[in-house]
């Protein structure tokens, strides 16, 4: 099945795939009458304690298949809904890469309000920003919103009622996807950033930053092999993007962007650090000459 923007996110499957470590069409196909049906969905004690599907993935297949809820198992779906609300309740990392209504998504961060924020629009009109806990981006007329909760990406299809929680393992499907992704996490991390894209290839320069001890920071961005290089107060990534987003996607995943992002906000970190302390340490010069490392790194300073 070949999904397009307006159905489902492209490369979902390919996803879900990958997360259980078992192909799922195969796994579906083959036990979801026996499992789904005979052993889990009629018996709430197994489906409660012990679903049958890894993580209850046969609802995120039935929700990508755009699946009424009258056949949707809600008993199963509503297990779903408690564990992620008492994991967000209790600051745990919620379950990543799982897909949900986007009604159950406002009851989950607003669980504290009488009534569920039920549209995109009513949400990013009313919610109220509380130290960029929630921060929401977008015209609410794109296809896509991406939201930045407690260190966890949520992305949102309000059009397609559907929002992916914690995205990690999802790949970089489209570039309304990455640019949707790579505004919000600046908005969140306060960074200024220069997303260019030109055919397969993006760059994403971070500027206007406070760098310190240059060992420091190379050694802070060799954690992804993404970043190019680096000056006085920048630093550049790129991104290689498949000549066509296809089913399967690109290999970029999401927790791939947030690594960038992460790296670049332990560097500035590190350098507010280094510039607050400097009186009391030795001071080491570096000279003028371009710095080549080497080639496996792809990182240089200019």
């Amino acid at each position: 099945m070949k999904w397009t923007d307006l159905e489902a996110p492209k490369s979902a499957m390919a996803t879900l795939n990958r997360v259980s470590g078992i192909t799922l069409w195969e796994e579906m196909v083959r036990d979801r009458r026996d499992f789904c049906l005979s052993k889990c969905q009629n018996n709430k004690v197994v489906n409660m304690l012990r679903p049958k599907c890894t993580d209850r993935r046969y609802l995120d297949v039935l929700l990508l298949k755009r699946e009424t809820k009258k056949n949707m198992p809600m008993f199963c779906y509503s297990q779903r809904i408690k564990g992620l609300l008492r994991s967000f309740q209790e600051g745990e990392f919620l379950l990543p890469d799982v897909y949900i209504y986007l009604d159950d998504y406002w009851k989950i961060i607003h669980e504290k309000q009488a009534k569920a924020r039920r549209t995109a629009s009513d949400f990013l009109k009313r919610t109220i920003i509380k130290g960029k806990e929630v921060l929401p981006m977008g015209n609410v007329d794109q296809l896509i919103e991406t939201h930045f909760v407690r260190g966890q990406i949520f992305c949102l299809w309000p059009k397609l009622d559907l929002c992916l929680v914690n995205a990690q393992e999802t790949s970089i499907h489209s570039l309304k996807m990455l640019s949707s992704i790579v505004e919000t996490l600046a908005e969140s991390y306060g960074l200024d950033i220069d997303l260019m894209i030109e055919g397969n290839f993006a760059e994403l320069r971070f500027q206007n930053l406070v760098i310190g001890d240059p060992s420091l920071v190379e050694a802070e961005l060799e954690k992804s092999t993404s970043f190019t290089g680096y000056s006085e107060d920048e630093i550049w990534a790129e991104i290689n993007l498949p000549s066509d987003f296809e089913e399967e996607g690109s290999d970029f995943k999401v927790k791939d962007l947030h690594l960038i992002f992460q790296t670049v906000d332990r560097v500035v970190e590190l350098g507010e650090q280094d510039a607050s302390q400097k009186t009391e340490e030795v001071e080491v010069q570096v000279d003028d000459i371009p710095i080549e490392v080497n080639k496996e790194s792809k990182i240089r300073k200019t």
